[in-house]
Parts: structure tokens; C-alpha cells; sequence
């Protein structure tokens, strides 16, 4: 199963914006190592500091990524992801001088800012350099970027903590963002498609698929924020084991299922992809261990896989091309907004009702996922440019 491009030139232009993206990426992943150790040993601060450098930046991304959208359909997706990787490389540099928490909160700001860029851009990319049949592929085989960045990056801080010092992991965090932005040079520019609508659009096309993700998402942070909490409760931990078995499925889901929105549709697969979440979000809640749950881990990969493109194409196809990037920065701010709900409500389902709460919640927006794909239910408004 080759790249989702026709000819070469595409084709060439495709993986060199994926290698790219995941320079920022990596900075990003990187981040989440280093802040917690230069909250507690350099600031003197807790994990409510820590929790706030969380907060700041998805409250950044979420907010600025309408401005992003906007930049991608008057300027093109080169510009504004670019501009990106720059104030990611801006953000890390503030780490080095990061002598107070203000500074620290300003650094993750800038950051959030340059994800928003990086993910909204890149995206809108990716898909304008694929054919029409295969944007849902290119949308998942973009998406092994986030994975790997989010995964390498964190690996690659900590080992230059451990091994060299605090200096060497920011340096990282300037250094993946700059040669990213290097690697942009010669990539094919995407068409144009006429000017876009003057002032921030919001399209309203996008706000039921975003909806779809943030419920999604409420699903992938009980995995991943509590399943080491849930089977240690339990007895036997491995709860690391059941957030591995998820990133795993949802990278190999990637490469194995991408093409699925393609040739079932956006409709189809974002049905099946929330039927999966839900069946795996109950496996979990109800194993009494890891091992078990794993398995439901494992289903819940295979749905984010399907859910992120699906959503994503229905984003995209009901909106006129020349608004297609306001879209996409609709869509993808609902991945912040998930988070943002899911760290309050999950723990709160925790405190007041135990681990297996928060799946049960999960499986409740999994639930309501699969409702609003069906109500979403219509042809595309625009035809596919």
C-alpha cells in the first residue's frame, strides 16, 4: 500500500512534509518529559504547576487555532507552518531561561500557538497533495507523524536528562523545530482555490465533526491518563501495558485501515469507529486485569485510527475548498476541547465512583458519538476538489 499520491513528484512531497512535521512534533513530545523535572527541581514548583503548563498550552492551541485556519486558506498551508515550527523553536527557547513559573507558562503558550500552526497546516497539506479517492489515507499516514514525534520525543528528552543534563533535552526542543522548517524548502506548493471570505471563519460544516472528536477524545485520554491509575487499584498493574497496546493498534491502525474512509466513506467508518470505541472502552472497565484489558485497549486503537480520518473527510467534503483550511483548524481544535473536558470530568467520575467510572463515562461519549454520526447522515454539500 504505497503513499496516497499518483505521481512521483507528489508522492516525494508527501513524505518530505511528514519527516518535517515530525520535527515538530518531536519538540512537542519532547516538552512533556522536560517540564515535569524543571517544575520540581529547577522552579521549586508542584503538580499543580505542572498541571497548569498542561492547561496553558491546550487553552493556546485550542484559541489559536482558527487563526491558523484562516492564515492556511489566504496564505496557503507553506506559510503558516513554517510560522509554526518557528514559535515552536521560540517556545524552547524560553526553557533555557525558564527561571520563574510566568516564564515556563510563556514558553508553553508559544508552543501551544505552534502545535495549532504545525497540526492544522500540515493537515490541509497533506491532503491537498493527495487525490480526492485517497484523502482519508493521507490523512491517517500524516497522522503516523503525531504518533512518532509524541512517542520518540519524550524518549530522546529523557535520555539526554539522564545522560548529559536539563541544557541538552531544550536544546532539543529548538533544534527538531528548526531543521523541520529547513526540511520545508522545495516541498510542491498546493493549489489554490480562490480567495477566502474576509475576517476569522468558523465554518459551520466542521462543528458537528469536531464535536465527534472531542467525544473521541474523552475516550483516549481515560486510556491514556488513567489506566495505570485503574490497574494498580486493581492489583498486578500493567496499566503502561494497556496505553502501549492503544498506541500501537492506533499506529499500525494507521497504515493497515487508512484507507478504509475511502472506500466505505466518512459515514460508514465513523459509525463503525465509535461502535469500536465503545465496545473497547467497556472491555477495559470491566477487565480485572491488564492483560484483558489490553485486548479492549487494542479495539479502541483500531477506532481512533478510523475516527480521526472519518471525521476528518466529513470536515472537508461539506465545506467549499477555499474555507477548507478554517475547517480543518475547527475540526482539529476539537481534540484540544476533548482533553480540556476529559481531565476535570474523568477524575471527577474517579473520585466519586472509582476507576471503572471513567470508562463507563467514556462509553457514554462513545455512545453519543455514534448518535451524532447517524444524525449527521447527508450527501457532502461541496463537491470534492
Amino acid at each position: 500500500m504505497g503513499l496516497p499520491l499518483l505521481g512521483s513528484p507528489r508522492r516525494v512531497a508527501f513524505a518530505r512534509l511528514v519527516v518535517a512535521s515530525l520535527g515538530g512534533f518531536m519538540a512537542l513530545g519532547a516538552a512533556y518529559a522536560i517540564v515535569p523535572p524543571l517544575v520540581t527541581e529547577r522552579l521549586g514548583g508542584d503538580d499543580v504547576t505542572v498541571g497548569w503548563t498542561i492547561t496553558v498550552f491546550a487553552l493556546a492551541a485550542l484559541g489559536f487555532r482558527v487563526v491558523a485556519g484562516t492564515g492556511i486558506d489566504r496564505r496557503g498551508p507553506r506559510l503558516v507552518i513554517g510560522a509554526g515550527f518557528v514559535l515552536l523553536a521560540l517556545g524552547g527557547t524560553l526553557f533555557y531561561v525558564a527561571d520563574a513559573s510566568w516564564i515556563l507558562f510563556a514558553a508553553r503558550v508559544l508552543q501551544g500557538f505552534g502545535q495549532a500552526f504545525v497540526f492544522t497546516a500540515g493537515l490541509a497539506w497533506a491532503i491537498a497533495l493527495a487525490p480526492a479517492s485517497r484523502r482519508g489515507q493521507a490523512i491517517s499516514l500524516f497522522g503516523l507523524a503525531i504518533w512518532a514525534g509524541f512517542s520518540v520525543g519524550p524518549v530522546a528528552a529523557q535520555f539526554l536528562l539522564d545522560h548529559v543534563g536539563f541544557g541538552a533535552a531544550e536544546l532539543l526542543l529548538v533544534v527538531a523545530p528548526l531543521l523541520a522548517l529547513v526540511g520545508l524548502v522545495g516541498i510542491i506548493r498546493p493549489a489554490r482555490h480562490g480567495a477566502s471570505a474576509p475576517g476569522i471563519s468558523i465554518p459551520r460544516e466542521a462543528l458537528r465533526p469536531g464535536l465527534g472528536l472531542a467525544f473521541g477524545g474523552v475516550v483516549m485520554a481515560g486510556i491514556v491518563g488513567f489506566a495505570v491509575l485503574t490497574f494498580d487499584a486493581r492489583g498486578g498493574g500493567g496499566g503502561s501495558y494497556v496505553i502501549g497496546a492503544y498506541g500501537a493498534a492506533t499506529f499500525l491502525g494507521r497504515i493497515v485501515l487508512g484507507h478504509l474512509p475511502d472506500t466505505f466513506g466518512a459515514y460508514k467508518t465513523g459509525l463503525i469507529a465509535f461502535a469500536l470505541a465503545l465496545v473497547g472502552a467497556v472491555a477495559i472497565g470491566l477487565s480485572p486485569s491488564w492483560w484483558i484489558a489490553a485486548g479492549g485497549a487494542v479495539v479502541c486503537g483500531a477506532a481512533w485510527a478510523l475516527l480521526f480520518p472519518a471525521l476528518a473527510l466529513m470536515a472537508i467534503d461539506r465545506t467549499p475548498p477555499e474555507r477548507r483550511g478554517a475547517a480543518l483548524a475547527v475540526y482539529t481544535g476539537g481534540f484540544d476541547l476533548g482533553f480540556a473536558v476529559a481531565g476535570p470530568l474523568l477524575g471527577f467520575a474517579a473520585h466519586q465512583a472509582g476507576y471503572g467510572a471513567v470508562y463507563a463515562v467514556g462509553a457514554t461519549f462513545a455512545a453519543a458519538g455514534l448518535v451524532l454520526v447517524l444524525a449527521s447522515r447527508r450527501p457532502p454539500a461541496v463537491a470534492s476538489a
